[in-house]
């Protein structure tokens, strides 16, 4: 079901990114998100948000009021956990389709008549691409790693003008990415977070 969703929703922010109406501009916005994300993953007896990986995508906006807009987007996300265990290092990789949705209010008026600043909170819908485990013991895991991630996350971002913006954002999995009542208890259940910095180009 969910291989199916996912072309249809990228299909349709294509179209809507190259949607050139007048009327439909007043109302809707698309772009372009291009960023980093530093991950680690709670259960992994490794500290600090060591993973770095790629996130990229596109972004639909629908404008509600003249302060707040719906933000929908689709993204490819690299995670996961990298850290030292004496002469090892160890490290988990998980790549995602990520469907970020958030609600998101703007301050900070600027004379040109866009809003220098919004934040942002939302849910976010994950689907797991491929995954590995290097010198972890949860190597021999990886196939009952959980297909599906949900996430809350929250975020800021400061435009620059009124088509460029930078920005973090901060998630974390509501779900399991590993759960150990279900396959092997005496290995820990893993849980996943990320900082994301971010650009974006809104056109």
């Amino acid at each position: 079901m969910t291989k199916r969703i996912l072309p249809i929703i990228l299909t349709l922010l294509v179209c809507f990114l190259f949607n050139h109406n007048s009327s439909a501009q007043q109302r809707f916005k698309a772009g372009l998100i291009l960023g980093l994300n530093a991950s680690q993953i709670l259960g992994d007896d490794i500290g600090g948000y060591n993973r770095l990986g790629m996130q990229g995508g596109l972004r639909a906006v629908t404008i509600i009021t003249e302060k707040s807009d719906l933000i929908f987007e689709i993204l490819y996300s690299q995670r996961g956990s990298r850290g030292r265990a004496g002469f090892s290092t160890l490290e988990i990789t998980t790549n995602y389709i990520e469907v970020p949705v958030l609600y998101t209010f703007k301050d900070w008026l600027d004379e040109s008549g866009y809003y220098k600043i919004q934040v942002s909170g939302g849910f976010s819908f994950g689907r797991l691409l491929t995954a590995t485990a290097i010198d972890s013991v949860h190597g021999e895991q990886v196939d009952n790693f959980n297909d599906n991630d949900i996430s809350i996350t929250m975020g800021a971002e400061y435009f620059a003008s009124e088509h460029f913006s930078f920005g973090a954002r901060w998630s974390r999995s509501l779900n399991l990415l590993y759960n150990k009542d279900k396959y092997n208890e005496s290995i820990n259940s893993l849980r996943g977070f990320f900082l994301s910095f971010r650009g974006a180009y809104i056109f």
